[in-house]
């Protein structure tokens, strides 16, 4: 239950952030991941880890002690995961660059990697990013095999500015 709280809010806060976050995987892996272990130290029982077969006797959850080492995992896992990305971000960009073309990004990805439309004409007319200019799917909507690979796709010339 906690955790559906904690991913709406991360969800959220990538949002007002404007961080570019399609699939939410920070908010299911990273903020829900995190409060996984922090929840493991915050509801252990000393009596739970005797049961779950450890075999030395201890007190590390009613100390405390377990919960302070959950958070270290958490502070571990968070630095070496944002090392490691901006590493590979780094040398992505030195070697090949993180964008595409303006031309591009305008007809989607979806369109230049694969040879087809992923959305639906509906889906198209509107955007929440102002920063990008709109696009809506016009005139006809016939599906025509793409010239490189033969999968479905709309013609070019069906994709217009909204304006």
């Amino acid at each position: 239950m906690v955790a559906a709280f904690i991913y709406f809010g991360a969800s959220r806060l990538l949002l007002r952030l404007q961080v570019d976050d399609p699939l939410d995987a920070f908010a299911i892996h990273g903020a829900c991941g995190a409060w996984g272990l922090l929840a493991t130290g915050i509801f252990c029982t000393d009596e739970n880890v005797q049961y779950a077969g450890y075999p030395n006797t201890n007190d590390a959850c009613g100390r405390g002690e377990q919960f302070a080492v959950q958070l270290i995992g958490v502070v571990a896992i968070a630095a070496w995961s944002a090392s490691m990305s901006g590493l590979t971000f780094l040398v992505i960009k030195a070697t090949m660059g993180v964008r595409v073309s303006e031309q591009v990004e305008a007809e989607g990805l979806d369109r230049s990697e694969h040879g087809m439309q992923a959305y639906s004409s509906e889906l198209l007319q509107h955007t929440e990013h102002g920063s990008q200019q709109e696009y809506r799917a016009a005139g006809s909507n016939k599906i025509q095999p793409h010239k490189d690979n033969n999968l479905a796709a709309p013609p070019p010339s069906s994709i217009q500015p909204v304006g």
